[in-house]
Parts: C-alpha cells; sequence; structure tokens
C-alpha cells in the first residue's frame, strides 16, 4: 500500500501532502519525468487509501493485472479519480475483465484486508519502503540491489553494473 496511515476514503492530495512533507513538492520532479513518458501527473486530485485497489489487485486473475494497474495510475494520476471508493475499483474491475460480483463479495471482508495487510508486512520485512518496488540481482558474487520510485537511465546502468 502506498501509505496504510491514509485516511479510509482517501485524502485531499495537497492537504495529504502539506501534512505529510509540509508541500508537495516532492512531486514536481516526479511530474516533469512523467511529462517525458506521457505521463504529466495532470490531474491528481487525490492522495487514495490503497487498500481496496489492493484487494482487487489480488482478486484479479494474473493475466488482467497488468492493465488494471494501468488503469488504476491513469484513474488516480490522470483522471483525478479516487480509488479509495469501492464503487471506482468495481468500475474498474468491470470494464477490465474481472468479475466484480465476485469481486463485491469479498471486498472488504476482513479476510481480504488481513490478506493485503499480510502481504504488505511481509513486502515490508524484505525492505520494501515505498513503490514502485525493484530487486535487481545477477552475478552470484553480487547481492541484489533494491530500489524505489522513478529512476533516471544513469541510475539504472550504474545499479545494472553494479550486480551484472
Amino acid at each position: 500500500m502506498i501509505d496504510p496511515g491514509t485516511q479510509e476514503n482517501g485524502e485531499d492530495y495537497l492537504a495529504y501532502n502539506r501534512r505529510r512533507w509540509g508541500s508537495d513538492g516532492w512531486t514536481h520532479s516526479l511530474r516533469a519525468k512523467g511529462r517525458k513518458v506521457g505521463a504529466p501527473f495532470a490531474d491528481w486530485k487525490i492522495w487514495p487509501n490503497t487498500l481496496r485497489a489492493h484487494q482487487l489487485l489480488r482478486f484479479a486473475p494474473a493475466p488482467a493485472r497488468p492493465q488494471l494497474k494501468k488503469a488504476m495510475f491513469e484513474a488516480i494520476y490522470e483522471n483525478g479519480e479516487n480509488v479509495s471508493d469501492p464503487e471506482v475499483v468495481c468500475r474498474l474491475a468491470a470494464e477490465n475483465g474481472v468479475d466484480v460480483e465476485g469481486f463485491r463479495r469479498v471486498l472488504d471482508t476482513p479476510a481480504a484486508q488481513q490478506d493485503v495487510r499480510r502481504a504488505c508486512a511481509q513486502a515490508s520485512q524484505r525492505g520494501v519502503r515505498g513503490v514502485p518496488y525493484f530487486v535487481v540481482s545477477g552475478r552470484e558474487d553480487a547481492r541484489p540491489v533494491g530500489f524505489s520510485g522513478a529512476v533516471d537511465a544513469p541510475q539504472l546502468v550504474e545499479i545494472f553494473g553494479e550486480v551484472l
């Protein structure tokens, strides 16, 4: 989850950033990088609680997950939608070929919520501290390198150079 401490129904984007970091200044370089690849974060209005989005990803069949992730990112960052809202995640499920009625039956059940929280706890134990998070491994004599966030090409070359 992006931040398990986010209010259940999400929070106003700017209010969240001010509360957590004092401003949204940290997003300026993210937005600049995004513009270069067609993801300008043009209508990011809500800082969502992603518990429901993660429930959907865990429920969805594996082949549907890549497109679902893309749809969620577009909904949050480009369309100003709130994936904390159960109706939004159900609509995204339907639009991406997921059994919506089946998903509605498990959405927000204690078991589905615990499944997501358990997966997040396991990731945290492995050192994951942000999203996206990548682990690169290669040579047997090199330890895997983990990193989080949007990374420039020169940084990627350096990381891959360490392990390959």
